[in-house]
């Protein structure tokens, strides 16, 4: 599986505000070094405004970051036979059940639809299609109300490059859920 190396987004600014720290430090250094008025003025003045500037870039990138993190993990509803993804679609997202059930369906020209399987509350899906940087191979389908956590495809690279108990839970499941996609493109 092909894993996405993910870079922080917001790596310039935090090195901004860490420059801006340090150059605070250095008026201080220098006020300490040799106290004149010159050298007064420039550790009350420009270290105080180096500061506060480093200060709001560190609070900003906080702020961005716990606002994408709620937005990135949503609470989604789905009517009975409502398609949540369709087969051939691109992923940005992988979906926990939290309530109800889901058909994975692959859809054939000539056969028509074949059921894969069907998940129920605290299974996940979505994933294969994230990690193999595939289109969707079947549709899910809600069997009849569904409740699901959508959780974007940058925070489950996240998670999934950083939790190994996790990781070994989905990669034992891929090739189950493979093998159940080239059963069902086989049957005849």
């Amino acid at each position: 599986m092909n894993v996405e190396a993910s870079r922080y987004p917001r790596s310039k600014q935090l090195t901004v505000a860490g420059c801006l720290a340090l150059a605070t430090l250095a008026t201080s250094v220098i006020y300490a070094c040799h106290s004149t008025p010159y050298t007064m003025v420039l550790f009350l003045g420009g270290g105080s405004a180096l500061l506060a500037t480093a200060i709001l870039l560190f609070a900003w990138a906080i702020w961005k970051d716990l606002r994408g993190r709620l937005e990135s993990i949503v609470t989604r509803q789905f009517a009975p036979g409502q398609v949540i993804f369709r087969q051939g679609d691109l992923a940005d997202h992988v979906f926990v059940i939290t309530k109800g059930q889901v058909e994975a369906v692959y859809t054939d020209p000539a056969k028509g639809d074949v059921i894969v399987g069907r998940l129920g509350p605290d299974e996940y899906f979505g994933e294969t299609a994230i990690l193999s940087r595939l289109p969707r191979q079947v549709s899910a389908r809600a069997v009849g109300n569904v409740e699901v956590l959508a959780i974007h495809r940058t925070d489950f690279l996240g998670l999934y490059s950083n939790l190994p108990r996790l990781r070994a839970r989905i990669d034992a499941l891929q090739p189950k859920r493979q093998a159940l996609v080239n059963q069902a493109k086989s049957a005849g």
